[in-house]
């Protein structure tokens, strides 16, 4: 009867076999995660003249409570690549993990070629690509920014391993409250602090209006001269407006 088990049960005064259940042959059955637990929030990843600027706040949310208030979602591969993310912090971890190794090996090899972002990018492509034939994706939205032949490079790839090369890269909540302010105040064109600039206005409206973002972000920057990772810094807001002093909902409705 193949590779089961039975077993013997004594039912209604006679000795009957039964088919053994099957953990108690195979043991328990795989488990992925099907569902985010700790996540990151939002990342905002821009072209300047003569590199790349990505932003993300500090915080990880477990659930819907931004339980950890400090922390670091910069991963810098070598001196020319940077990678952040947004989603499932542990997947994060584990890719952040498998690029250090690969990056090991590079240096190892001691070949004089060195791994860039757009090599990175399609790595980091064909793994979450692997993963979710597998049924067990990277549940985040991976970005991979850095200069490429002398030019600023930015990639997003999606949890089913989709690479798309941008100058503007949006993730999570960004991607729907953020699109205005990058079209109407940037361009590839712009320096670093005009870069600098939009990237903070996008975390201003981000902590107005997602109730996962904070006020503290934090930002990296990549030229040729090598990445840079920025102190965390505390968004300057304004609740003071007028209207919350003198208006309330039932005059607005009313005029």
């Amino acid at each position: 009867m193949g590779n089961f088990e039975f077993q013997k049960i004594r039912m209604f005064g006679r000795v009957e076999r039964k088919p053994a259940e099957y953990t108690e042959v195979y043991g328990e059955p795989v488990k992925h995660t099907s569902d985010p637990i700790v996540t990151g929030s939002s990342v905002v990843a821009l072209h300047f003249n003569g590199g790349v600027i990505i932003g993300m706040d500090t915080t990880s949310s477990y659930g819907k409570m931004a339980m950890y208030k400090n922390v670091n979602k910069f991963e810098v591969i070598n001196q020319q690549t940077v990678y952040a993310a947004s989603g499932e912090v542990s997947d994060f971890q584990e890719l952040t993990r498998f690029l250090r190794e690969v990056e090991r090996r590079s240096l190892n090899a001691a070949d004089g070629y060195t791994h860039n972002a757009h090599d990175y990018a399609n790595l980091l492509a064909r793994k979450q690509y692997q993963m979710r034939n597998k049924g067990d994706p990277f549940l985040v939205q991976s970005v991979i920014g850095g200069i490429v032949d002398g030019k600023p490079y930015l990639a997003v790839i999606d949890p089913f391993g989709t690479p798309l090369q941008k100058t503007a890269v949006l993730t999570g909540y960004a991607r729907y409250l953020c699109p205005p302010i990058v079209q109407n105040y940037w361009d590839e064109t712009a320096d670093e602090e005009k870069a600098r600039r939009v990237v903070e206005e996008c975390f201003k409206v981000l902590f107005y209006r997602d109730a996962k973002a904070v006020d503290r972000i934090q930002i990296a920057i990549v030229t040729e001269r090598g990445v840079t990772i920025d102190e965390p810094i505390k968004l300057k807001t304004k609740w003071d407006h007028e209207a919350f002093l003198t208006r309330a909902n039932e005059k607005l409705h009313t005029q």
